[in-house]
């Protein structure tokens, strides 16, 4: 029954782990209006809080009798401390920001965040490592290195159940019954363990079926809670309506006589916006002689069909992914843009913009769109030259493309001319004619027929067209096209190196970050610009340079050349072990190697994850509710992993990381031809696609999976009281996926691009196989 109840413990901390992961990034993110750079950060802070408490607060721990009590506070703990993650990140914009809708400040959020997920994350690391020593505790027959193992494997099946459940059920409840879903488990769990062990606490066991009656009063009024404690998202504003949908969280709040629409936390639209909605509409259409097809993508409700309808189109067909957009804003737009969604003229089409161009054949007169700044991966994929080229192919010869960045009208600094000139000369690599109007807005004009910035034209199809405006006039047409900062900003782009943005290469994702730190931090965003400027071979070089530094170090250490020995651990070796010849320091090198094996593997896998979820949002965009799918697949691969890990321990040596380093080589070279294939011959949409993703999280998880057992046995032996050091090899591989996750999301890939990121991901690999290779070639029997 112990046995059991330690599996089912450990299952609860992975369940509870991944599917508070899921929700805590999903608060922030809305907070903080947070792009990939921000869940990179997030996905730092919570594997480096999860490693401080796995290496650090296990080592406090000395006693093993308090091991049983420790692990049930734990669970009360986290039972407890994940609603106080969504209380702290919903009041963060009270305490630390300016009103919603403002950009938030950089280096508050970035703090807030990072220390906001301390007390549950050192919780969850620290439960694995005393969770693995009250298992050898409790089973003694069992060596430190295949416990972790197995608790390696059970916690990843624990990732497995909470990512399925948060896809297919959690991800469409309120966060407050989701929190007392898992606050339910985890106190059941402790009171389990209190009731098997011997001296069981009755205080403790008072406190716990306290806690479970609590937790079933937050389930039953969890919707009263969670409307109640989410207005403190909106300070300033009353929040009107919220709810989740498979593609982000839709919030509706009222500012006096105002309603503003937000999608996963994104300002995009307000019942109130006529004069914006006026600019993209006839600036893109007035270009045209006679729009009658027209393909406007995203953000309608609020106005811009209206607008559109001016010009007597035919049709107009508006691309919408989330039907739950139109659903809710429709309550809350006027009544003439409620009615305009009748017409039967507007066809709406809830589907993604790019896959429905690879199913859709039709060929449009204009094509609009009106989403807001590339201020993330997924957004960003409409602001490429390889989303441009695919519009290109959907429009008549005369035919006119549209899309705007919202910017300040009266400062062109580098961010904002960077920024300009990597969607323009993108554009220019696209379009014959390409035009762009700097104001407030920043618009876009492409066209496959000649255009240029004569106004006159534009005024007489206003004319001709009978279209009523309040503010698009002659003067303001003419003011447009033909003011100072239209000449002064088009040669400043036409000499411009920016780099152009591209799906392999998300850099004006990157540029709009720069932008945003330039309101706050102008000296920091002068070095986020220098970093643009490095060139990926000088990257190479310093991680070259470090390892060859490091590897310097160790062999010196280790006694290669050396007569020197270390005495008693020379003459006596561990008997499951190779003898060390005249050199015991050896084998503390090759436990220091193994560390860093894992932080490399560590690294290489969220970093891989980093980039398969980046993929899948290039091709496929609706992410939100299939992140946990991926999440899903590559945790199995860790357990299947772990588990064969396992069953191969007592064969394992050095020659193994070898293999298994290689492994990883040449599964990023598989990636980078299959990202190759894809980035040159977009595939349509499909299931087998899909699944080729799920495949790829789910071998890289198997390969690292594989490796946890083997380096925590070869870092284990020799080790005195190894039950303190369970948690190192855990720590080194969570510290080394915090770099991956927060390095590669938010500098390598915006940077550097997909292909280069791989690269970079097999030169670090590929020096540690060098490292073992050359100490092999000197202890052949390893």
């Amino acid at each position: 029954m112990m046995k059991k109840t330690i599996v089912f413990s450990i299952l609860a901390l992975g369940i509870s782990s991944v599917v508070g992961q899921l929700l805590v990034i999903r608060e922030l993110t809305i907070s903080f209006y947070g792009n990939e750079f921000f869940i990179g950060w997030i996905f730092f802070g919570w594997l480096f809080w999860v490693g401080m408490g796995s290496v650090f607060l296990n080592k406090i721990i000395k006693k093993e009798e308090n091991l049983s009590k420790i692990l049930i506070f734990c669970h009360i703990l986290i039972a407890v401390l994940l609603p106080l993650e969504i209380i702290l990140s919903r009041i963060s914009r009270t305490l630390i920001s300016g009103p919603t809708g403002q950009i938030p400040n950089l280096m508050p959020s970035l703090l807030y965040s990072f220390f906001a997920l301390a007390p549950f994350c050192l919780v969850l690391g620290l439960q694995f490592t005393i969770f693995a020593r009250f298992w050898k505790s409790s089973a003694g027959k069992l060596r430190l290195e295949q416990i972790l193992g197995k608790s390696y494997v059970f916690e990843a099946l624990g990732f497995i159940v909470g990512g399925l459940f948060f896809g297919y059920i959690f991800i469409f409840i309120n966060e407050f019954l989701t929190a007392s879903i898992l606050g339910w488990l985890n106190l059941i769990t402790a009171f389990l363990i209190l009731f098997l062990i011997k001296k069981s606490n009755i205080i403790l066991k008072s406190l716990t079926i306290i806690l479970i009656i609590i937790f079933i009063g937050i389930s039953i009024f969890s919707k009263n809670i969670n409307s109640q404690i989410n207005q403190l998202r909106f300070p300033h504003q009353e929040l009107i309506e919220s709810k989740n949908s498979l593609y982000g969280n839709i919030a509706i709040t009222k500012t006096r006589e105002q309603y503003n629409f937000y999608e996963s936390g994104t300002l995009i639209g307000t019942n109130k916006e006529e004069f914006s909605n006026e600019e993209i509409a006839h600036f893109s259409l007035l270009f045209h002689p006679n729009p009658q097809k027209i393909l406007l993508i995203g953000n309608g409700i609020n106005g811009t069909l209206k607008e559109i309808l001016k010009h007597q189109p035919n049709k107009v067909f508006y691309l919408e992914l989330d039907p739950t957009i139109i659903e809710i804003t429709k309550k809350y737009a006027s009544s003439e843009n409620q009615n305009i969604l009748e017409d039967e003229r507007i066809k709406i089409i809830n589907a993604d913009a790019r896959n429905f161009f690879k199913k859709n054949p039709n060929l449009f007169d204009a094509i609009i769109i009106n989403l807001p700044n590339p201020s993330t991966v997924l957004i960003n994929r409409f602001y490429t030259e390889d989303f441009f080229n695919e519009i290109k192919h959907h429009l008549y010869p005369s035919g006119i493309f549209a899309i705007r960045l919202t910017l300040s009208p009266n400062y062109f600094g580098p961010e904002i001319k960077n920024l300009d000139a990597s969607i323009f000369n993108a554009l220019k690599n696209v379009f014959p004619s390409v035009l762009i109007l700097p104001e407030d807005n920043h618009i876009f004009i492409g066209s496959l027929d000649k255009i240029d910035y004569d106004y006159w034209p534009l005024f007489s199809r206003l004319v001709t067209r009978k279209i009523e405006t309040n503010f698009i006039n002659k003067t303001y047409l003419e003011y447009r096209l033909t003011n100072d900062r239209v000449k002064s900003l088009v040669n400043a782009l036409e000499n411009n190196q920016a780099k152009i943005n591209q799906d392999q290469l998300p850099i004006s994702y990157y540029y709009n970050f720069i932008y945003w730190v330039s309101a706050f931090y102008p000296n920091l965003a002068k070095f986020f610009q220098a970093l643009t400027n490095i060139k990926f071979g000088w990257i190479i070089v310093f991680f070259v340079v470090i390892w060859i530094l490091s590897l310097s170090g160790l062999w010196i250490q280790s006694g290669h050349g050396s007569s020197r020995s270390c005495g008693t651990r020379a003459k006596d070796p561990s008997p499951e072990s190779p003898r060390w010849g005249d050199s015991g320091k050896r084998r503390d090198n090759i436990q220091i190697i193994s560390v860093f094996a894992m932080a490399i593997a560590g690294f290489s896998l969220m970093a891989m994850e980093m980039i398969i979820i980046f993929g899948f949002q290039i091709f496929y965009g609706y992410l939100y509710y299939k992140i946990s799918l991926i999440i899903t697949a590559l945790m199995t691969g860790m357990a299947l992993g772990g588990w064969w890990g396992i069953k191969k321990l007592n064969k394992s040596k050095i020659r193994s990381l070898i293999i298994i380093h290689s492994l990883i080589i040449l599964f990023f070279l598989a990636v980078f031809f299959g990202f190759y294939l894809l980035f040159e011959n977009p595939p349509k949409p499909s299931i087998l696609i899909e699944i080729t993703f799920l495949i790829s999280a789910g071998l890289i998880g198997g390969i690292v999976g594989f490796e946890f057992p083997i380096v925590n046995k070869l870092y284990l032996q020799n080790k005195n009281n190894t039950s303190k050091q369970a948690g190192v090899i855990y720590g080194a591989d969570l510290i080394g996926s915090c770099l991956g996750a927060s390095l590669v999301s938010i500098f390598i890939l915006p940077i550097f691009g997909v292909f280069q990121s791989l690269i970079l991901l097999g030169i670090l690999n590929f020096l540690i196989i060098i490292y073992f290779t050359l100490h092999l070639a000197k202890n052949s029997s390893l």
